[in-house]
Order: structure tokens, then sequence, then C-alpha cells
């Protein structure tokens, strides 16, 4: 039993996804465009949901730093239900977030981007420094944004 664990670990390790996918997404404003399209050299991806308060949480921390770094892109790739969009544009104007040309919202109604990346249970967070993750965690606690400023400042600074 031990060992078919360690295969598995092992095969999930080799062939876990490490290059961020081109894919075709829909955008909170309802256009579509390419996923690479919408990253930088260096950019900052979380798969999260209205209804999952550790995602939140990661948000309203990124949100309060974000700012210092102009040369990131935010994508928060959203993993609500596709019947639940007006919800999910309603929750984005009342949180504030800032949506922008470094700053989008995504929606993976089919589920392709987080079964790619085994993204359940959310949030899943990445950092990607041209298109290639170089960072992963999943999960959110309250004083990981240290950590997640730590990977910002080394991707920008390799």
């Amino acid at each position: 039993m031990y060992r078919l664990f360690f295969l598995f670990l092992s095969i999930s390790t080799l062939f876990s996804q490490t290059n961020f996918p081109n894919s075709k997404v829909q955008l909170i404003d309802n256009r579509s465009t390419n996923l690479h399209s919408l990253t930088s050299e260096v950019s900052f991806v979380s798969f999260w949901a209205t209804w999952c308060i550790p995602c939140i949480k990661e948000i309203d921390k990124l949100n309060k730093f974000i700012d210092d770094y102009e040369n990131v892109s935010v994508i928060l790739i959203n993993e609500d239900k596709p019947g639940d969009k007006a919800k999910v544009k309603s929750f984005i104007r009342s949180r504030k977030y800032p949506v922008d040309d470094n700053y989008h919202i995504v929606f993976d109604f089919d589920k392709k981007l987080s079964r790619q990346f085994s993204a359940q249970p959310i949030p899943l967070t990445l950092i990607l420094k041209d298109n290639k993750v170089i960072y992963r965690k999943r999960g959110f606690y309250l004083g990981d944004e240290v950590e997640l400023k730590k990977q910002l400042d080394k991707a920008l600074n390799d």
C-alpha cells in the first residue's frame, strides 16, 4: 500500500503543471482572451471563489500591497458555478477589487484550469515568472502574505 502511495506521489509530482497554459478564458467583463495576454514577466495567480473565506482573506491582504508591485499582473481565477456570474460581478464591485490592465478576474466554469493545476481545495496560489510556475501554495492563513511578498520580491530580483 505504501509503495502505491509513493508511486502515485512521485508520478503526480513528475507530471504536475509547471507551465502556465495559454488557454482561452472569459474575463469578468465578458471578453474572451488568452491567459498569456494577461500575464507579465512576474504574475500572481490565485484560484478562488466567493464562498471561500481563506480565498477572500488572501485577496484582501494582496490588495493592500499589490500596488507596490506595478510590474506584477494579478490573475484571479474564479471557481464559482456558471450560474453565479452575476453574484461574482456584484461581489467584485462590493469589495472594490481594482480590476484594470494588470488585475484580472477570469472564470473557470468548465474547471479545465482547475483540473490542470489540481486546484482543489482552494485557494491555490501560484507565482509565475515568464509563464512558468516558480511558487505554489495551497490554503491561506493570516501572515502568509509575508511569504507571498518575499516570493514576489525574489521573482522580480532573479
